[in-house]
């Protein structure tokens, strides 16, 4: 009779132990003690965001380098609101899946105040001319959070950013355009605390860079810096706002760029 008692008690105690590893194994059980905002499998973000914008462009053809054409200076671009799209997918308490997708686009009008030369033709100063810039930006990165806590988390995040900029400039009989491409990676880190089981404060940073060569004609950098603050109204539906600033330095046999995006931005963020 001792012997069965010992053996029920070793068993419930089996149990028991099994029962504490399976509950703390169990994500679904995890994402339950977690604050408002992070119990979610998918989440999708849009914000309208309102930039202060530096494009810089040159295109060089063989023999006669380009002039460094400053849109703003130069040809009378204006600072613009854009939207954003992101997506993340959430298959584990500790790991994220995003896809962020931010189409760009500027036209501008004006009357150059010195010559420009963009692809071997030069645009007079004092005449008319037109610029178009389409810069289009895919974003897809993983993060993982090393630590998770029902007041923050810490994370790394790597990624891939590929911006394309397509810069037209017309003027009289003259239309060139220059296209650049830039799929690059990128890593870094983001910081989420929870000062309210509803308010999340969250910082993310993430760069690379390549050293530019002696001849200026390869090397760059892109850094991007995004700073908000959530308010969680349910698990389902919350409100942001924050402040991004996206640096982009490109260095290219026939092209060069500097592309600068920064300005607040407000938006909607849905869960399920």
């Amino acid at each position: 009779m001792r012997d069965v008692k010992s053996s029920m008690l070793i068993s419930f105690a089996i149990v028991l132990m099994m029962a504490g590893v399976a509950r703390a194994q169990d994500p679904r059980r995890q994402m339950q003690d977690l604050p408002t905002g992070e119990m979610y499998r998918i989440e999708a973000l849009g914000v309208y965001w309102t930039t202060r914008a530096t494009v810089i462009v040159s295109s060089d053809a063989p023999g006669l380098p380009g002039t460094r054409v400053d849109f703003k200076r130069d040809l009378g671009l204006t600072d613009r609101a854009f939207p954003e799209l992101q997506v993340t997918w959430r298959p584990g308490l500790r790991h994220k899946f995003r896809a962020q997708y931010i189409p760009i686009h500027f036209d501008s009008a004006a009357t150059p105040p010195r010559d420009l030369i963009f692809d071997g033709v030069t645009y007079a100063a004092g005449l008319p001319a037109t610029a178009s810039l389409d810069w289009t930006t895919y974003r897809f990165g993983y993060a993982y959070d090393f630590i998770v806590t029902r007041r923050g988390s810490v994370g790394v995040v790597t990624e891939v950013k590929h911006t394309v900029v397509r810069a037209a400039l017309r003027g009289g009989l003259a239309d060139k355009v220059s296209r650049q491409a830039m799929p690059v990676p990128a890593v870094g880190g983001v910081v989420r605390l929870y000062p309210s089981p509803r308010l999340a404060l969250t910082g993310e940073m993430t760069f690379f860079g390549v050293p530019d060569s002696d001849d200026r004609h390869f090397g760059g950098h892109i850094a991007d810096l995004d700073l908000s603050a959530t308010w969680n109204f349910s698990r389902h539906v919350g409100a942001q706002a924050g402040f991004r600033d996206i640096d982009i330095n490109h260095l290219g046999e026939w092209n060069t760029a500097t592309f600068s995006l920064k300005g607040a931005y407000v938006g909607v963020v849905v869960r399920e």
